[in-house]
Protein backbone atom coordinates (compact mmCIF):
# COMPACT_ATOMS: atom_id res chain seq x y z
CA UNK A 1 0.00 0.00 0.00
CA UNK A 2 1.20 3.22 -0.91
CA UNK A 3 1.97 5.87 2.33
CA UNK A 4 0.74 9.47 2.83
CA UNK A 5 1.99 11.41 5.40
CA UNK A 6 0.41 14.64 6.10
CA UNK A 7 1.90 17.36 8.54
CA UNK A 8 0.42 19.78 11.04
CA UNK A 9 -0.65 23.43 11.05
CA UNK A 10 2.05 25.81 10.86
CA UNK A 11 4.73 23.33 9.30
CA UNK A 12 5.36 21.47 6.24
CA UNK A 13 6.49 18.25 4.37
CA UNK A 14 10.08 18.46 6.28
CA UNK A 15 8.44 17.43 9.44
CA UNK A 16 7.95 13.86 8.15
CA UNK A 17 11.71 13.90 6.27
CA UNK A 18 13.54 11.88 9.45
CA UNK A 19 10.81 9.10 9.56
CA UNK A 20 10.03 9.00 5.29
CA UNK A 21 14.33 8.03 5.59
CA UNK A 22 13.84 5.65 8.20
CA UNK A 23 10.79 3.98 6.48
CA UNK A 24 12.93 3.62 2.94
CA UNK A 25 15.39 2.46 4.71
CA UNK A 26 13.30 -0.70 6.48
CA UNK A 27 11.19 -3.58 5.23
CA UNK A 28 8.58 -1.03 4.23
CA UNK A 29 9.14 -0.68 -0.27
CA UNK A 30 5.72 1.32 -0.72
CA UNK A 31 5.67 3.94 -2.37
CA UNK A 32 5.78 7.33 0.25
CA UNK A 33 3.86 10.33 -0.74
CA UNK A 34 4.33 13.58 1.86
CA UNK A 35 1.82 15.89 1.60
CA UNK A 36 2.62 20.02 1.98
CA UNK A 37 -0.31 22.36 2.78
CA UNK A 38 1.67 25.57 1.28
CA UNK A 39 1.73 27.42 4.23
CA UNK A 40 5.70 28.25 3.08
CA UNK A 41 5.31 28.26 -0.73
CA UNK A 42 3.32 25.87 -3.10
CA UNK A 43 1.06 23.16 -2.19
CA UNK A 44 1.47 19.23 -2.75
CA UNK A 45 -2.30 17.69 -1.97
CA UNK A 46 -2.46 14.86 -4.70
CA UNK A 47 -2.15 11.07 -3.94
CA UNK A 48 -4.04 8.47 -4.82
CA UNK A 49 -7.49 7.96 -4.80
CA UNK A 50 -8.63 4.98 -6.71
CA UNK A 51 -7.03 2.79 -4.08
CA UNK A 52 -6.05 2.04 -0.28
CA UNK A 53 -3.62 4.21 0.92
CA UNK A 54 -1.87 4.29 4.65
CA UNK A 55 -3.00 7.91 5.88
CA UNK A 56 -0.60 9.25 8.58
CA UNK A 57 -1.48 12.32 9.93
CA UNK A 58 0.17 14.70 12.74
CA UNK A 59 -1.63 17.07 14.33
CA UNK A 60 -3.89 18.58 11.95
CA UNK A 61 -2.75 16.64 9.81
CA UNK A 62 -5.41 13.94 11.10
CA UNK A 63 -7.81 16.05 11.56
CA UNK A 64 -7.70 17.07 7.67
CA UNK A 65 -7.27 13.64 6.70
CA UNK A 66 -10.69 12.61 8.36
CA UNK A 67 -12.16 15.63 6.33
CA UNK A 68 -11.22 13.82 2.91
CA UNK A 69 -14.12 12.45 1.04
CA UNK A 70 -12.37 11.26 -1.65
CA UNK A 71 -10.26 9.27 0.56
CA UNK A 72 -10.64 5.28 -0.40
CA UNK A 73 -13.34 3.66 2.10
CA UNK A 74 -10.65 0.94 2.88
CA UNK A 75 -7.31 3.31 3.57
CA UNK A 76 -5.97 2.71 6.44
CA UNK A 77 -5.84 5.88 8.98
CA UNK A 78 -3.40 6.52 11.13
CA UNK A 79 -2.97 9.51 13.69
CA UNK A 80 0.18 10.83 15.78
CA UNK A 81 -0.04 13.68 17.98
CA UNK A 82 -3.65 13.66 16.63
CA UNK A 83 -7.10 14.28 17.70
CA UNK A 84 -10.68 14.61 16.28
CA UNK A 85 -11.59 18.30 17.43
CA UNK A 86 -8.70 20.83 18.91
CA UNK A 87 -11.11 23.53 20.41
CA UNK A 88 -13.00 22.96 23.66
CA UNK A 89 -16.59 22.20 23.85
CA UNK A 90 -19.14 21.21 26.13
CA UNK A 91 -18.90 17.90 24.89
CA UNK A 92 -15.19 18.25 24.37
CA UNK A 93 -14.16 19.34 27.64
CA UNK A 94 -10.33 18.74 26.99
CA UNK A 95 -9.57 21.23 23.72
CA UNK A 96 -7.86 24.12 23.60
CA UNK A 97 -9.45 27.35 24.80
CA UNK A 98 -11.40 29.11 21.57
CA UNK A 99 -10.41 32.57 22.50
CA UNK A 100 -6.46 30.82 22.10
CA UNK A 101 -7.10 30.10 18.35
CA UNK A 102 -9.34 33.36 17.85
CA UNK A 103 -6.08 35.15 19.62
CA UNK A 104 -4.00 33.61 16.88
CA UNK A 105 -6.29 34.38 14.14
CA UNK A 106 -6.00 37.88 14.91
CA UNK A 107 -2.50 37.79 15.12
CA UNK A 108 -2.19 36.57 11.68
CA UNK A 109 -2.95 40.17 10.02
CA UNK A 110 -0.55 41.85 11.46
CA UNK A 111 2.49 39.34 12.65
CA UNK A 112 1.87 35.98 10.91
CA UNK A 113 5.38 35.02 10.85
CA UNK A 114 5.44 36.08 15.01
CA UNK A 115 2.58 34.01 15.79
CA UNK A 116 3.89 30.63 13.27
CA UNK A 117 7.53 31.16 15.41
CA UNK A 118 4.99 31.24 18.79
CA UNK A 119 3.19 28.32 17.43
CA UNK A 120 6.31 26.57 17.14
CA UNK A 121 7.69 27.67 20.24
CA UNK A 122 4.29 26.01 22.11
CA UNK A 123 4.90 23.15 20.24
CA UNK A 124 8.79 22.22 21.40
CA UNK A 125 11.06 23.84 18.91
CA UNK A 126 13.63 25.31 20.36
CA UNK A 127 14.68 29.12 19.02
CA UNK A 128 18.51 27.59 18.87
CA UNK A 129 18.56 24.39 18.38
CA UNK A 130 15.51 23.51 15.55
CA UNK A 131 15.41 27.29 14.16
CA UNK A 132 17.04 26.35 11.07
CA UNK A 133 13.68 23.68 10.74
CA UNK A 134 11.60 27.15 11.48
CA UNK A 135 13.28 29.13 8.81
CA UNK A 136 11.69 28.17 5.30
CA UNK A 137 11.86 29.74 1.96
CA UNK A 138 9.11 31.71 -0.04
CA UNK A 139 6.54 33.97 1.61
CA UNK A 140 3.73 33.04 4.31
CA UNK A 141 1.03 31.88 2.57
CA UNK A 142 -1.61 33.79 5.23
CA UNK A 143 -4.61 33.20 3.49
CA UNK A 144 -3.83 29.44 3.67
CA UNK A 145 -2.78 29.66 7.63
CA UNK A 146 -6.22 31.56 8.31
CA UNK A 147 -7.80 28.78 6.75
CA UNK A 148 -6.45 25.77 8.76
CA UNK A 149 -6.72 27.61 11.17
CA UNK A 150 -10.20 27.97 11.10
CA UNK A 151 -10.45 24.21 11.12
CA UNK A 152 -8.31 23.50 13.75
CA UNK A 153 -10.83 26.13 15.76
CA UNK A 154 -14.19 24.78 14.00
CA UNK A 155 -13.34 21.64 12.51
CA UNK A 156 -14.87 17.97 14.32
CA UNK A 157 -14.33 14.67 13.13
CA UNK A 158 -15.10 12.88 16.39
CA UNK A 159 -18.19 11.04 14.19
CA UNK A 160 -15.41 9.25 12.26
CA UNK A 161 -12.70 8.07 14.67
CA UNK A 162 -13.80 4.74 14.35
CA UNK A 163 -11.39 5.30 10.72
CA UNK A 164 -8.59 5.51 12.75
CA UNK A 165 -7.08 1.89 13.03
CA UNK A 166 -4.35 3.04 15.23
CA UNK A 167 -3.19 6.60 17.27
CA UNK A 168 0.24 7.02 18.70
CA UNK A 169 0.22 10.06 21.61
CA UNK A 170 3.13 11.38 24.31
CA UNK A 171 2.26 11.71 27.95
CA UNK A 172 4.17 15.11 27.88
CA UNK A 173 2.42 16.48 24.73
CA UNK A 174 1.81 19.99 25.89
CA UNK A 175 -0.71 20.81 22.84
CA UNK A 176 -2.82 17.34 22.41
CA UNK A 177 -2.89 16.75 25.99
CA UNK A 178 -3.24 12.97 27.35
CA UNK A 179 -6.80 13.90 28.08
CA UNK A 180 -7.34 15.37 25.08
CA UNK A 181 -5.64 12.45 23.13
CA UNK A 182 -7.82 10.49 25.40
CA UNK A 183 -11.34 11.96 24.41
CA UNK A 184 -10.80 11.64 20.80
CA UNK A 185 -9.98 8.09 20.26
CA UNK A 186 -10.79 4.53 21.83
CA UNK A 187 -8.13 3.81 24.59
CA UNK A 188 -7.47 0.07 23.33
CA UNK A 189 -6.23 2.17 19.35
CA UNK A 190 -3.78 4.67 21.77
CA UNK A 191 -0.09 3.68 21.75
CA UNK A 192 1.42 6.12 24.17
CA UNK A 193 4.98 7.35 24.31
CA UNK A 194 6.48 8.00 27.34
CA UNK A 195 8.02 11.32 26.21
CA UNK A 196 8.77 13.36 23.01
CA UNK A 197 6.57 16.07 23.36
CA UNK A 198 4.15 17.09 20.52
CA UNK A 199 6.62 17.12 17.71
CA UNK A 200 7.09 13.52 17.61
CA UNK A 201 7.87 13.19 14.19
CA UNK A 202 10.50 15.14 14.73
CA UNK A 203 11.87 14.00 18.51
CA UNK A 204 11.14 10.11 17.89
CA UNK A 205 11.13 9.53 14.14
CA UNK A 206 12.26 5.46 14.77
CA UNK A 207 9.12 4.86 17.24
CA UNK A 208 6.90 7.01 14.48
CA UNK A 209 8.27 5.13 11.69
CA UNK A 210 7.81 1.61 13.72
CA UNK A 211 4.15 2.36 14.58
CA UNK A 212 3.65 3.05 10.61
CA UNK A 213 5.24 0.00 9.46
CA UNK A 214 3.70 -2.61 12.44
CA UNK A 215 0.61 -1.14 11.06
CA UNK A 216 1.15 -2.04 7.47
CA UNK A 217 2.62 -5.32 8.70
CA UNK A 218 -0.44 -6.19 10.38
CA UNK A 219 -2.77 -4.89 7.44
CA UNK A 220 -0.92 -7.50 5.25
CA UNK A 221 -1.20 -10.40 8.12
CA UNK A 222 -5.01 -9.23 7.74
CA UNK A 223 -4.89 -9.35 4.08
Amino acid sequence: MHIVLAHGWGFDGRVWGAVRDRLRGGVVDDEIHVLDFGYFGSSELCFLLDEPVVAVGHSFGLLWLLSQASLHAESVILGINAFTRFSRAADFPDGVPQRLIDRMLAGLDHDAQGVVNAFHERCGLSAEKDRDFAQVSGTLDTNRLRQDLMRLRDGDVSGRAGRVMAALGSRDDVLVTEPMTRASFPAQRIQWADNGGHLLPLTRPDLCADFIRQTIAQQKEIG
